[in-house]
């Protein structure tokens, strides 16, 4: 659930600054680095492991997400919220349970800084799964279709530390051979601190090529029926906005919470496996620092 609420939108934290509290910055994640209050990439080697319990609640607009899906319904479900990043002579993978992408792995072959935009620069090849399976195998909801499988993408993302703000690009192609579509994405952060509270915003738009919406949401015309018709996907847009905040408890528990929607562009709602036209998640969780 998680993972669609993230970046299969698609359809659809180390340790922390503070008073008294370490931090080391890495570059990657834009969920994460935002949350840390990251200022710019850092080259060495390393990571931080953090592992804790969340509760969300939330609201899907793809069939099947979970099984028996309605529009506009609410579910309620507790999850395993893990934040952990290790890099090693710029290559580095990382996971963290409430980002946008969740797990990337990479190289990180550029880090800089301007004076001309008196910002920090960091430019990285990554690869993710960016979209699930979507089949009877998983949800009864899809029985009588044909699987879409999950897929897995790679190209360049670009992140810009300005300040109190993170820029950051990804322009993905399969790599997989599931869809061969393609898929660009830009997202800008900021990050607010107020005493050892910090509080975050997120806004963003992701770009799908028609390759991946005709593939994951189309129906064609050997699996359509009166619950499926026939129909076929354009290339489509989706966009997020998300405020949250980042607590440190003591110097082993941080607290994080955030409140997260996903609005699809109309065209995707034409999807018979699209309910609605956008998604929610509130979101809260509480991680042990190893």
């Amino acid at each position: 659930m998680l993972m669609w609420i993230g970046s299969r939108v698609s359809l659809i934290c180390g340790m922390l600054f503070s008073a008294g509290v370490a931090m080391q910055v890495m570059a990657g994640d834009l969920s994460s680095d935002v949350r840390k209050g990251a200022s710019g990439p850092d080259t060495g080697n390393g990571g931080y492991v953090e592992v804790g319990l969340g509760f969300a609640s939330y609201t899907n607009p793809v069939v099947g997400a979970p099984e028996g899906n309605k529009k506009g319904e609410v579910h309620n479900e507790g999850f395993i919220d893990i934040s952990a990043r290790y890099q090693y002579n710029g290559w580095f993978v990382e996971l963290f349970s409430q980002s946008l992408e969740q797990f990337t792995m990479g190289y990180n072959f550029y880090n800089g800084t301007h004076d001309y935009t008196s910002g920090n620069w960091a430019l990285d090849w990554v690869a993710l799964a960016e979209h699930d399976e979507m089949s009877g195998d998983e949800t009864n909801d899809y029985r009588g279709l044909k699987t879409r499988r999950g897929d897995f993408m790679s190209g360049p993302r670009a992140t810009a530390y300005l300040g109190n703000y993170i820029v950051q690009l990804h322009a993905l192609t399969d790599i997989s051979r599931t869809h061969y579509g393609e898929l660009y994405s830009l997202k800008l952060a900021r990050h607010w601190q107020y005493r050892n509270w910090n509080f975050h915003g997120i806004v963003g738009a992701t770009y799908r090529s028609q390759e991946i919406t005709d593939y994951y949401f189309s129906i064609a015309a050997d699996e359509a029926s009166e619950v499926f018709p026939e129909y076929s996907a354009p290339a489509g847009m989706a966009y997020v906005a998300e405020f949250g905040a980042t607590y440190p408890i003591s110097e082993k528990w941080v607290f994080r919470g955030f409140i997260r929607r996903i609005e699809l562009a109309s065209v995707a709602t034409k999807s018979p496996l699209i309910l609605d036209d956008h998604g929610e998640i509130i979101a809260t969780a509480i991680s042990y620092v190893f």
